[in-house]
């Protein structure tokens, strides 16, 4: 039987990250995805021109339906953007599935895609509900009021200091570290560490990566793999899916950015 999954997440128009990301990733990896939109946001790689929250009446009546029509196996979440977003989904979320949180706060162009104060209904209300969170250095800096990780070691104390926190697993994301491999870190609820390395991918410009390996490790708990196999498969199909990734050509000029490049890289 296919097995369901469900984002909760923003809309991308470009189809590079958030709930169209989720959904080409949870197909190609053999699941049913449904989603329950959150935000629309308009963007493409580099640049984010708006956004637009949906009211969480709107976001909690998909999600309710998405629940009573369908046997979800897993749950990722997404931007969720506000406290009444995210207040409206804890509500609704079941218990005994497995939730991936991933903690989307800032778009690679640097715009904010969380208003300030979610952050603390994030730790109050999700993450005690969570099964794994996926934060990235920028994240992970903020979820933990540390500095920015510039070392392994540094990734470590930080992973083991919010896994610590919310009784969580933490995925600490380290593609942003220096080195020819990059290494992310698998902290346990209770501090135990597991590293998963592989080659850095050279001459590639990503969006939406984040958002690709917290749906695959969704599909994979979907398929019933336990934690730290749906994480080591997640990471293995995001690698392979930015080193076969398209290179899209522009066909006109963009007016927003005055070093904006040609030929920019986007994932599946």
């Amino acid at each position: 039987m296919t097995p369901v999954m469900l984002s909760i997440a923003g809309s991308d128009c470009s189809a590079g990250a958030g709930i169209q990301a989720d959904i080409k990733t949870g197909f190609a990896l053999g699941c049913y995805p449904l989603t329950v939109v959150t935000c629309v946001v308009s963007e493409v790689p580099g640049h984010v021109a708006g956004i637009a929250p949906l009211d969480a009446d709107i976001v909690a009546s998909q999600l309710a339906e998405c629940l009573r029509s369908f046997p979800v196996a897993a749950v990722k979440t997404g931007m969720l953007y506000s406290p009444e977003i995210l207040r409206a989904v804890v509500k609704l979320l079941p218990s005994g599935i497995p939730l991936v949180a991933d903690p989307v706060m800032v778009a690679t162009a640097g715009d904010a895609l969380m208003l300030d104060e979610t952050l603390g209904a994030y730790e109050e209300l999700l993450f005690p509900r969570a099964s794994l969170i996926t934060p990235n250095l920028d994240e992970l800096a903020c979820l933990t009021a540390s500095p920015l990780a510039h070392s392994l070691s540094q990734l470590e104390e930080s992973a083991r200091t919010l896994a610590k926190r919310t009784a969580c697993a933490v995925l600490a994301k380290g593609g942003h570290l220096n080195g020819d491999t990059c290494t992310d870190v698998l902290c346990s609820a209770t501090g135990e560490l597991q590293h998963f390395r592989h080659p850095r991918i050279t001459d590639v410009t990503t969006h939406g990566t984040g958002c690709t390996l917290s749906s695959a490790i969704t599909a994979f708990l979907a398929w019933g793999h336990p934690l730290p196999l749906a994480v080591q498969r997640g990471l293995v199909y995001t690698a392979q899916a930015i080193a076969h990734s398209h290179r899209w050509q522009r066909t006109c000029a963009l007016n927003h950015t005055a070093d904006d490049k040609l030929g920019d890289r986007e994932r599946e």
